[in-house]
């Protein structure tokens, strides 16, 4: 990936691969977001780590304790025994989502974003409303360098999900990263109208304003950060390097 948003949207995805990944494993695991993220996405990860532990614990009681195993593999820093155990489940449990998109981290973190593409694949035919399906292809797309594919799979989420505000924001930084800043500025403008609120959010419709050299347009979106999270250290930095 190349250009500013790009480069901010790898260094996200690759976060929240890692720091879902335990929590993905085991169904007690609390999630750990990076500081990189807001309060918004924070949020919503933890609520798709919540309803991934609901479904965990649907699942029939060997399939539970092999769980338990591949987070085991996870603490113990054996991210190949974790593979090995995770595919044993999948083929005992061919049709299970969660855990084709639990591979598919595991081959993203692992530098195998190719392989990781077909396996959240798999996972959106298996579970097409999960909305994170989604965000993990595209991200592995664009690892890829394939940003009109990871664009079309944006797409696909975000018509599906037309206010998830994450779902546009993710739609915006590659439009951005395919050069095609009009159309980025719209994505945000939607992003930031759609819920949950997030100062992220604004915090990159401020960056992509700025480039423009729009100072004033950039100022509002970093101070309009702020009202949403008080703090938000991106948005304070941000707005402190503008000239006055």
């Amino acid at each position: 990936m190349s250009g500013p948003s790009c480069r901010l949207l790898r260094g996200l995805w690759l976060a929240l691969l890692l720091t879902s990944l335990i929590a993905a494993a085991n169904a007690q695991a609390q999630p750990q977001p990076a500081p990189e993220f807001d309060n918004a996405y924070k949020a919503e990860l933890a609520a798709e780590s919540a309803a991934l532990r609901a479904r965990i614990q649907q699942w029939p009681a060997p399939l539970q304790a092999m769980n338990q195993q591949i987070s085991a593999a996870l603490r113990a820093n054996d991210p190949e025994q974790a593979r090995r155990i995770a595919e044993d489940l999948s083929r005992r449990d061919p049709a299970n989502a969660d855990v084709k998109n639990f591979l598919g981290k595991l081959q993203a973190v692992n530098g195998q974003p190719g392989a990781a593409v077909q396996l959240f694949d798999e996972a959106i035919k298996l579970s097409p409303d999960n909305r994170w399906f989604y965000v993990n292809k595209a991200g592995a797309q664009a690892e890829l360098r394939d940003l009109p594919n990871a664009l079309a799979t944006a797409r696909a989420l975000t018509a599906r999900y037309p206010q998830w505000s994450i779902g546009l924001n993710l739609e915006a930084a590659l439009l951005d990263g395919l050069d095609r800043e009009p159309e980025a500025l719209r994505a945000y403008e939607r992003a930031v109208a759609g819920t949950p609120p997030s100062a992220q959010i604004l915090t990159n419709q401020g960056l992509l304003l700025r480039r423009q050299g729009r100072q004033a347009d950039a100022r509002a979106s970093y101070e309009a950060a702020l009202r949403v999270q008080p703090g938000y250290g991106r948005a304070e930095a941000e707005l402190a390097s503008l000239p006055r």
